[in-house]
């Protein structure tokens, strides 16, 4: 197998400089190609396009990834269950009474208020 002439000019002129500037490099190269004279090329290594949205690209990562974001994300659902149960008070739930001939749930009052604060009504003055 050879290179195209112009690649191998410009490799010729790169071997000239080099002999010239480091000649020790000479005899280390001699020395490499004696070592290494009985030894076979190595083989071409060929690499598949893998596309980016291809689910072979992920192979082995995949369960790990989606085992990792399934419990954070469990984590964090049940983290913000339980905080949203631990602050909410105990007057927020809305209470039974009648309204008319139907008994049924009445929004009058079911609003949180923060301890200590006054409740007013809604838009009925002071």
């Amino acid at each position: 197998m050879s290179l195209p002439a112009s690649q191998q000019r410009v490799l010729d002129r790169i071997e000239e400089v080099l002999k010239k500037r480091e000649p020790r490099l000479v005899s280390m190269f001699a020395m490499f190609t004696r070592l290494n004279i009985n030894e076979r090329l190595p083989r071409i290594e060929a690499l598949e396009v893998v596309r980016w949205w291809s689910p072979h690209r992920y192979r082995g990562r995949l369960p790990a990834r989606a085992l990792l974001f399934l419990s954070l994300a469990i984590a964090l659902i049940v983290s913000a269950v339980f905080i949203g149960t631990t602050q909410s008070s105990a007057n927020c739930r809305t209470q039974l009474t009648p309204r008319g001939s139907v008994i049924g749930l009445s929004h009058a009052g079911s609003a949180c208020a923060a301890p200590g604060s006054k409740t007013v009504g809604a838009g009925h003055g002071p």
